[in-house]
């Protein structure tokens, strides 16, 4: 397999795990149990609305996604993700400064992983995008990419 095959199914692989991560599939059994956890969690003035929800969910009548409340980015961060990998692999094989344009594509994951409170990239994520950056590097003959990546990584 060559480097634009393995980089390119990682990116795959990233994104796809991200997304599967937001998707809901209304689960009864598992909603309750968010759903009272919320309740226990809860202070006394939000948990009317969450017994309400709880109602709705044991009845079988419509109620709010309850794992929406654990999500901390969705489909707009995902998309600039991929866009930043992607504009990354054109970048590398242009003429540019390949260690700017590694700096400048981790500057950009990090505040994407600030703004989702750094729930975007875990360590699954970290390993599989780290791989990725440096598989682009190395088709371009760029070998000081993992140096650079955890210098200035803050995920």
């Amino acid at each position: 397999m060559n480097y634009k095959t393995e980089y390119k199914n990682l990116l795959t692989v990233i994104i796809d795990d991200l997304r599967v991560c937001i998707s809901y599939t209304p689960n009864q059994d598992n909603d309750l149990l968010c759903f009272m956890e919320q309740y226990i969690k809860a202070e006394s003035h939000a948990r009317p609305s969450i017994l309400n929800e709880i109602r709705n969910c044991m009845d079988g009548k419509d109620y709010k996604n309850p794992f929406i409340a654990y999500q901390y980015y969705d489909n707009g961060e995902i998309e600039a993700l991929e866009n930043i990998l992607k504009v990354y692999i054109c970048d590398m094989h242009s003429g540019e400064n390949k260690e700017k344009v590694l700096a400048n594509t981790i500057v950009s994951v990090n505040e994407l992983q600030e703004k989702s409170y750094g729930h975007l990239i875990d360590n699954w994520r970290n390993d599989h995008l780290t791989e990725f950056l440096v598989l682009v590097a190395k088709e371009v003959s760029y070998s000081s990419a993992l140096a650079v990546i955890e210098s200035k990584k803050l995920w």
